[in-house]
This record gives C-alpha cells, sequence and structure tokens, in this order.
C-alpha cells in the first residue's frame, strides 16, 4: 500500500431482513476479517466452492501471498480430488466479520490491494475453469497480476471526486468474468452488489436497480436477454461493459441507444489469457493498432488466423510467453474483428464452418433477437447445422423458420445454411452467462 493513501468508506454489508444482494467493498474485507487464514496454512492449497461474491473477495485479500494455489470451482464442476487440500465454502464469510482484524489502506493506483502480505514472498496461482463451451472444461492458473491488466484503479485514490460507482454481477464469481467484475469492483474502491441468490433474470435486475447500480457487466447473450425484458429502462447506468463472446455491431448499437449516457464497454478477458484489453469506442473487433501497441502494453499477435496474447504468468503458454486464445480472427482495414471459436469450426460437405458466423447472419434479420447455432451429426455430410432463434416483439413466429432459411441462402453458400431452425422463446444460457451450445 502506499503509505498515506485515503481509506475508502466503509461500507454498510447488506442487513436488511430477507435481502439477497450481498454489498462488498474493500474496506468491510481487508485485513482477514473472517479470519480465513487460520483454516489454511502458510503455503497451503486451497479450493474454494462459494456462488458468492464476498467470499471470493474476502479470499482474494486474505489468502494472496499466503496460499499456495486456490482452486476456484463453480457449482458445476467436479469436486477437486486433492486430499490435501483445505475445502472452503460461504460458510467461512456467514458471520459478521471481526472488528479486531488488522485494517489496510484503500488500494491505490500503484499495484492492486491484496491484504497485509504473508510469509511466502511469493504470489498465489489462482486457477480458474473454461466454460467448456466446446469442449471439456480445462483448469488454467493465474496470478493476481494477469487477472487484474485491465482493473482500472481511482488515479489517485487521494485525489478522488464523486461517489463510488456500484457495480452489479451477473456472472459467478468464481469464473473469469465474474471475478473480473468482482476485482475491478472491489480494487478500484467501488461497491459491488450481489444478487445471484435470486434465481430469474428480471428479479437480478429489479434488485439491481433497487440499489441503484450504474456500471455493468455481462455477456452479450444476457444483454439481448436484459433488452428484451424491458427491465433495463429502471437502470441508470454510466457504464456498460460486454465480455465473454462476440460483440456484434448491432448489439453494441442497440446498447448505446437503450443507455445513452453511459460508456459502452468491450473487455477480452479469457480463462486461457487472463484479462487482456477493452475496447471503447463503439466499433465491434479491436482496433488493428492494438497488434502494434496494445493498451496497458500487452502484446497481441495472429498466428494462422488466430489470436495470440502474451501471458507469461499465465500457465499453458509457449516457450515465447504467448498464450493461444482459441479465437479465429480476420484483420481488415483497420479493424481486427473475431470470427468464433477455432475449436468451434465444424465441416459441413468438405467446407469448414464457424457457428458464431451463421448467428450473426441470423442477427442481422430485422425479426431476430438472437441466434444460436449447434452442429449435429450427419451420416452423409458429416456434420449439418440446427440453429434456435428468439422472434422479435410482434413477429409472426409460424413461417419464420422458412423465411430466415430463404433470407440465409441467398446470402451464405449452401453449407451455412442451418437444415433446421427453430423458434424459442429464451435461449438456454451457461454458469458463464454464455449461449449453450451444447
Amino acid at each position: 500500500m502506499t503509505p498515506g493513501a485515503e481509506p475508502l468508506e466503509p461500507a454498510v454489508l447488506d442487513e436488511e431482513p430477507g435481502d439477497v444482494a450481498g454489498q462488498v467493498r474493500y474496506r468491510d474485507l481487508v485485513g482477514d476479517v473472517f479470519g480465513l487464514r487460520r483454516s489454511v496454512p502458510p503455503g497451503g492449497v486451497v479450493v474454494l466452492r462459494a456462488p458468492r461474491a464476498r467470499t471470493v473477495a474476502a479470499a482474494v485479500l486474505a489468502l494472496e501471498g499466503w496460499a499456495a494455489r486456490v482452486d476456484l470451482r463453480g457449482a458445476d464442476l467436479a469436486p477437486a480430488e486433492d486430499p490435501d487440500a483445505v475445502i472452503l465454502d460461504d460458510s467461512v464469510t456467514a458471520t459478521a466479520p471481526t472488528t479486531d482484524a488488522p485494517t489496510t489502506d484503500a488500494p491505490t493506483t500503484d499495484a492492486p490491494a491484496t491484504g497485509d502480505g504473508g510469509p511466502r514472498g511469493l504470489p498465489t496461482r489462482w486457477v480458474l475453469h473454461t466454460s467448456g463451451t466446446t469442449g471439456e472444461p480445462k483448469a488454467v492458473q493465474h496470478t493476481l497480476a494477469s487477472l487484474t491488466r485491465t482493473t482500472v484503479l481511482p488515479a489517485p485514490m487521494a485525489g478522488r471526486s464523486g461517489a463510488p460507482r456500484r457495480w452489479g454481477l451477473l456472472y459467478e464469481p468464481t469464473r473469469m468474468a465474474g471475478l473480473q467484475v468482482l476485482l475491478q469492483a472491489v480494487l478500484g474502491g467501488d461497491v459491488l452488489v450481489d444478487p445471484l441468490a435470486l434465481d430469474s433474470l428480471p428479479a437480478r435486475l429489479r434488485r439491481l436497480s433497487a440499489h441503484a447500480v450504474d456500471s455493468l457487466s455481462a455477456t452479450p447473450t444476457i444483454w439481448r436477454q436484459i433488452l428484451q425484458s424491458g427491465e433495463q429502462t429502471s437502470l441508470p447506468l454510466q457504464q456498460v461493459t460486454l465480455g465473454g463472446e462476440i460483440a456484434d455491431q448491432g448489439l453494441l448499437d442497440a446498447l448505446a441507444q437503450a443507455f445513452p449516457g453511459a460508456r459502452v464497454t468491450h473487455v477480452f478477458a479469457s480463462t486461457e489469457t487472463g484479462a487482456a484489453f477493452s475496447v471503447h469506442d463503439g466499433r465491434e473487433g479491436f482496433p488493428r493498432s492494438y497488434l502494434e501497441e496494445a493498451p496497458r502494453g500487452i502484446r497481441l499477435e495472429v498466428r494462422d488466423g488466430v489470436l495470440h496474447v502474451h501471458a507469461p504468468d499465465v500457465s499453458g503458454g509457449g516457450p515465447d510467453g504467448f498464450v493461444s486464445t482459441g479465437d479465429l480472427v480476420e484483420v481488415t482495414g483497420d479493424r481486427v474483428r473475431f470470427l468464433g471459436r477455432a475449436s468451434g469450426m465444424v465441416n459441413v460437405a468438405g467446407a469448414m464452418v464457424a457457428p458464431e458466423q451463421v448467428e450473426a447472419a441470423l442477427r442481422a434479420h430485422p425479426d431476430v433477437v438472437d441466434a444460436v447455432v449447434t452442429p449435429r451429426r450427419n451420416p452423409f455430410s458429416g456434420w449439418l447445422l440446427v440453429a434456435q432463434v428468439t422472434a422479435a416483439p410482434g413477429v409472426d413466429r409460424a413461417d419464420l423458420p422458412k423465411r430466415l432459411s430463404q433470407d440465409l441462402a441467398a446470402r451464405l453458400p449452401a453449407t451455412h445454411v442451418p437444415a433446421v431452425v427453430r423458434v424459442v422463446d429464451r435461449m438456454a444460457v451457461t454458469s458463464a452467462g454464455k449461449a449453450g451450445r451444447r
């Protein structure tokens, strides 16, 4: 910490009767206020199974530099098989924080704050798991540095003006996307509102509105559902953040129209690479200039059509420190655009097809709100494509599949036209907030 840094205002954790939206701030959790280090020996291994943001934030502040490794496991992942690991869950933060724990000044622009240090003198390895959207989930080890590359801290904290932002959480905090929001809010001196105990998106949005949330991050799939729900009109958003999936121009334009006073930011942060960069110009993809001089010194390269990020502190990198994102990109003019996941490409009658490109073509139709395309095995063509779409309000759903097939056939190669188009009421969403593709 920087001596003399201005401390953040103390937060009041949500204790309204029946209120499940926990509010989390740095000041409430710094100094191991829940005594997590009494349960974890120095250099120990921890498995953290905690859907509550307060528990994950408390673990980051208490265990960084203390534990050798912390494995963040979502509710849908199998229990870890390490017999020596200490298992922690939300019960560790179920009681009120102690008042006699040491306090630490607020985070500053010098470095992310991580508690009062530990005896090891080494960074903790934070293990996150990929969503498994196009394959089995895999574990990736990070340091706090790789997780906070895009975290914006007040500059300087002592000269901060105005009230802290109020961030809403719509991702599991043990996932990369949720952890990014949590770290931004807690280390940035803001308030994090966690409504995830509520079981529906409209209910969560109403809770965020009741707590005056002005900053919200979600996947493009969730943002489309938010816009379709009509609940967004009560959110006083000043910051709109997207991540986890391709953000197409239609959605970026729709968000700019729905929240005219907000800054719209597309963040690239994957489990494989950690936080990498963000884009604020309202255009899909990212500037080609990032390949020569990326923001915050993050080096980017396109190799065989796949984006690579220089991330030497992340497991899975090559000898040169670069990690493959697995994302197919296309460089056109002054822009680099995302095409889809390399692992999701399928062979349809001899042609390699990225399902995301077909989805983009479907969303371009005025009668479609969202689309998901998945491959299905076929004994004749190898694979065929099946599309699910949600219709715009007032659209005649009966003949929509036929009209969409005809529209795609006029614009795309025959191999890219789904063999089946189904209209659904709502898209299936994974625990990571992404479109379900299985």
